[in-house]
């Protein structure tokens, strides 16, 4: 998605709606039935076909990122960005923290229960905070698309479209490695989702301003 589409402020309380839809499907019998069963499928198959095999790699993954480690890594990139793009640049760690405050936002408001008992790794540490959204998810997501945002113009159509599946591939396996180690249900990776969508479109629309536009380079405009 291009920044002068995506950069609206109807599109901010589109993507609200729709992770406010998500929150109150998952507050439903029927969402929390499909929850359940995605959950207890993910199990079986963690438990049964593969005997495990992939816990390691997912706990790694679901370690690695952690919101708190992301955070650090979105302003060294904004870092190595500033000289070619100045402000434009911030747009990385913006949208991660827009993306994780939304998030928390929604788990203080809603303090909705993780899943617990055979469906969680053991070795998976205490969760105290409220399972909906995923803030991994989110940070991924917004912090993901941030970077396709000031990349794609920069570099060849071809690692352009590498760069952007690669980001879609990030935040599947992120996802799903939520799921698998029994942190998130379905709907929760859904609503981190797009509660990193509307973490990028507030930063894109906070670059926006006149303060910031005129600390561009060229006055280059988004």
């Amino acid at each position: 998605m291009s920044r002068a589409t995506i950069a609206r402020p109807a599109h901010v309380v589109g993507w609200v709606a729709a992770l406010v839809a998500l929150a109150w499907f998952a507050s439903t019998s029927t969402g929390a039935e499909v929850d359940l069963r995605f959950a207890a499928w993910v199990r079986d198959v963690r438990a049964g076909a593969l005997d495990g095999s992939f816990d390691g790699a997912f706990l790694g993954i679901t370690e690695v990122f952690r919101p708190m480690f992301v955070a650090p890594a979105t302003l060294i990139a904004a870092l190595f960005l500033w000289r070619r793009l100045r402000a434009m640049a911030l747009l990385v760690p913006l949208a991660f923290g827009a993306s994780i405050a939304m998030t928390y936002v929604m788990k203080w408001l809603l303090d909705r229960d993780r899943p617990a008992g055979p469906l969680r790794l053991s070795e998976l540490p205490a969760l105290h905070d409220g399972a909906f959204p995923s803030a991994h998810v989110a940070g991924v997501t917004g912090t993901g698309m941030a970077l396709i945002q000031v990349l794609a113009p920069m570099i060849r159509r071809g690692l352009a479209t590498a760069l952007k599946w690669a980001v879609v591939a990030l935040v599947g396996v992120v996802a799903l490695s939520r799921v698998w180690v029994g942190a998130h249900w379905l709907s929760d990776v859904a609503g981190g989702l797009a509660a990193g969508v509307v973490g990028l479109i507030i930063a894109l629309l906070a670059l926006r301003s006149a303060p910031v536009r005129r600390m561009m380079a060229g006055g280059r405009r988004f």
